[in-house]
């Protein structure tokens, strides 16, 4: 066999350190560790418990709170986001804030304009959800509904 240099040396016993770590991991420590880790003490336990039921009575929702979310879930009379100007018109027109049509999207892929009514895609000429109105016109801003029942016109703006 012949001589090793330093460097190879260094490498055997570095392998050889590593081999004897992995064999007593494996060998020995391995086990006596689950079974320490199998064990565990009641009191800790129940300390453990009853300080997380202390930490969620903390929590509970006050009073504030819940009239906050009950009032986020509330349906708005009006949208706060309109402008001021947009919202008078459509109010006027729509007779109060008890109108359920709102335009919120419009595509324009060069060959179909759709239009987004109440969270439904829609072409003109096709009817609404909504019994009696049709789709007469999309433009960017405001969409043009035909009432059948009435033979009236309907301008809505858009929401965004």
């Amino acid at each position: 066999m012949a001589k090793l240099n330093k460097r190879q040396i260094i490498i055997l016993v570095i392998a050889a350190l590593f081999i004897l770590y992995a064999a007593y991991e494996y060998l020995i420590a391995g086990p006596a560790a689950k079974k320490a880790k199998a064990v565990a003490n009641p009191a800790q336990i129940n300390t453990f418990v009853s300080d997380l039921q202390g930490d969620l009575i903390k929590d509970i929702v006050a009073g504030v709170d819940s009239y906050i979310i009950v009032m986020a879930e509330k349906d708005w009379q009006r949208n706060p986001f309109w402008e001021r100007s947009s919202y008078k018109e459509w109010a006027a027109r729509e007779g109060g804030a008890g109108a359920k049509i709102i335009y919120s999207g419009y595509v324009d892929s060069g060959k179909k304009k759709l239009a987004v009514i109440n969270g439904f895609e829609y072409r003109i000429g096709e009817q609404l959800e909504m019994e009696g109105y049709v789709l007469k016109g999309i433009t960017p801003l405001k969409v043009i509904l035909l009432n059948k029942n009435t033979g009236s016109e309907i301008e809505i703006p858009i929401q965004e």
